[in-house]
């Protein structure tokens, strides 16, 4: 497991017994390379260089700055993240767990928590990237579904009932070696570009 730390200036200020970096550091060290990092731009750099499979951010405060990294990351390289901050606005926190894949640790994280909360962490990271994988496959049915309903509306136009007009697709579909969705939008796209040319006669 690779990790990296991201602890800003004002979390090291403020020294805590079994709340320090270093013991932080030591205790992931145990499951592979960690590196330790105190800016944002160091982290986002290294994220572009290097795969890593946990991302754990000390804040004093969570702000919109420490927001924007989170959802970046999400959006590009998608890894378990842990949270630990002693204040936060609650907006921020609000969007940063609205995608079910970020474990948020108010207050103090002990050192002797830190196994287990990354193990939590895993397992709402799995859990939660599961369902929003099965969320865009029912998405993308719901798509083809609407995609092919149109296609059907156009080849029945040309005077053939619903289950004919869906063999023609079929068909068209098979020959061209493509899905159904994108059979019906390519008829779809070719309709509507002649119905664009007609108007701009």
């Amino acid at each position: 497991m690779r990790s990296l730390i991201f602890c800003d200036a004002g979390f090291s200020l403020v020294p805590v017994v079994d709340c320090d970096v270093v013991q932080y550091q030591a205790c992931l060290a145990a499951f592979g390379h960690v590196s330790v990092l105190t800016t944002i731009s160091q982290i986002e750099q290294r994220l572009h260089q290097q795969h890593f499979d946990t991302l754990l951010i000390l804040t004093d405060g969570l702000h919109s700055q420490i927001q924007g990294l989170i959802q970046r990351t999400l959006a590009h390289k998608p890894m378990v993240i842990v949270v630990n901050a002693k204040s936060w606005q609650q907006d921020v926190l609000s969007q940063i767990l609205d995608c079910g894949r970020i474990t948020f640790i108010p207050d103090m994280l002990t050192v002797n928590r830190l196994t287990s909360v990354i193990s939590l962490a895993q397992i709402r990271f799995n859990a939660a990237s599961k369902t929003l994988e099965e969320f865009k496959k029912l998405d993308e049915e719901i798509r083809s579904i609407k995609l092919l309903s149109r296609a059907k509306l156009i080849v029945m136009q040309q005077g053939f009932d619903e289950t004919k007009a869906h063999q023609i697709i079929q068909q068209q579909a098979m020959q061209k070696g493509v899905s159904m969705a994108q059979m019906s939008a390519q008829i779809i796209a070719v309709v509507s570009q002649s119905d664009r040319a007609r108007l701009a006669e």
